[in-house]
């Protein structure tokens, strides 16, 4: 007795907390846990769209936003310009296409325009450079083609925004065959003041591996709003998962009521409550579960109820689940069986058992114990009777069948 209560003065001294509060905290652990587990999934949700994100804008910025015409002069001086490539005409090489650029005559190239000059080793194409305006794009790239121009430079007046070049004429499209873009007034006249062919200068038309912003950013939006709502219904499916398991592993409100209470008396067999290690007191209440171990109500009620609904010290189910109902009536059997009481059983086994019983039924009143108790006795009383009526008939017969085993001597 003096250790226990030690034992339990020691626990609430380092604690320095009430059994209310210990109780309190686990509810608070347990809340704590449930929403770090939907934090961590929230984390991960956020990490892989992250992830994803990056990859797509990495994977974006390794290809050119727009094409370069590198141009270069007789002092080794470059610079590099932005243009637009056409939607007709053929696409520029891979690798690029070198020439030398040459102002057109007349400028617009709405009409007929000059050839380009002739040399005796043509290790470089020429390349034309058209004013806009006065006439529609696919003429003036048709007039440099006929020409002999291997590629058409358009440049903007007034304005340095590139345009996209077309046309609506199909026979005029079925002709061209050179590719051609589109640049802004400044670099045109960049173009014109150091690097066109008189000055000794060149340039080199890069290809446009791009696309434009609405062939991918759609699809991204699209790819990256269903990865959003994948994330939430699997966050969500898991949240409802865990819930519900975390149900079905405690004890409804209404299953607990089912459970007997007990108030104690001096005498009964447990003493101490195994959770928060006080003795009970006479009147207190207690929760006797099936398997005959009993607790404070205030104690066992919120772990049945907010932790599981087994026993704290055997672990046994307090309530069978439905899945288990056979394991847990062949169980039920097999310790039914086990509990018989025959000739064979150690004494002690048939005490435990039956003390254990007798605890267990503690909850109903003391008027239903005692004609339980008295119908025990005159059963066993007529099965006295039974056994000494037995003894003594296997008596007498024996005694009338002695004389004639001495007559037969």
């Amino acid at each position: 007795m003096a250790s226990r209560d030690s034992l339990r003065h020691h626990r609430h001294t380092q604690t320095g907390k009430t059994d209310h509060d210990v109780r309190i905290d686990s509810e608070i652990k347990a809340d704590l846990k449930m929403l770090l587990s939907l934090g961590m999934l929230m984390l991960s949700a956020t990490q892989i769209y992250t992830i994803f994100t990056v990859q797509i804008f990495a994977f974006l910025n390794l290809l050119p936003v727009e094409a370069d015409i590198s141009a270069y002069s007789f002092e080794n001086k470059t610079e590099n310009f932005d243009d637009l490539p056409a939607r007709f005409g053929y696409r520029l090489p891979s690798e690029g296409l070198k020439g030398f650029l040459i102002g057109a005559r007349p400028e617009n190239a709405c009409e007929p325009i000059e050839p380009p000059p002739l040399r005796d080793n043509l290790t470089s194409a020429f390349i034309v450079l058209i004013k806009r305006f006065d006439c529609n794009f696919d003429i003036k790239v048709l007039h440099a083609q006929k020409a002999g121009y291997k590629a058409a430079i358009v440049h903007n007046v007034d304005s340095d925004d590139l345009i996209s070049m077309g046309s609506n004429d199909l026979d005029i499209l079925k002709q061209i065959d050179i590719p051609s873009v589109f640049i802004g007034e400044e670099a045109a006249n960049s173009l014109k003041q150091d690097y066109i062919y008189e000055k000794g200068g060149h340039v080199v038309l890069m290809p446009d591996f791009s696309l434009p912003l609405e062939y991918y950013l759609i699809p991204f939006l699209i790819i990256v709003g269903i990865c959003l709502i994948l994330i939430v219904v699997f966050m969500i499916t898991k949240f409802v998962q865990d819930r519900h398991r975390a149900r079905r592993s405690r004890l409804r409100k209404d299953q607990l009521r089912k459970l007997p209470i007990h108030k104690y008396k001096k005498g009964d067999p447990y003493d101490v409550c195994a959770i928060c290690l006080d003795e009970y007191e006479e009147g207190e209440k207690l929760r006797v579960l099936p398997c005959s171990h009993a607790y404070h109500c205030k104690c066992v009620d919120p772990w049945l109820t907010k932790t599981k609904k087994t026993c704290p010290v055997c672990k046994q189910k307090v309530v069978p689940s439905e899945g288990g109902s056979d394991s847990d009536s062949e169980s039920g059997d097999s310790g039914a069986e086990g509990n018989e009481v025959s000739e064979n059983t150690p004494l002690l086994r048939s005490l435990a058992s039956t003390s254990a019983h007798s605890f267990g039924t503690m909850s109903g009143s003391p008027s239903q114990h005692e004609p339980e108790s008295s119908d025990y006795d005159e059963h066993s009383d007529t099965t006295d009777s039974e056994e000494e009526v037995t003894v003594e008939t296997v008596v007498v017969q024996l005694q009338q069948g002695h004389p004639d085993m001495e007559a037969n001597a």
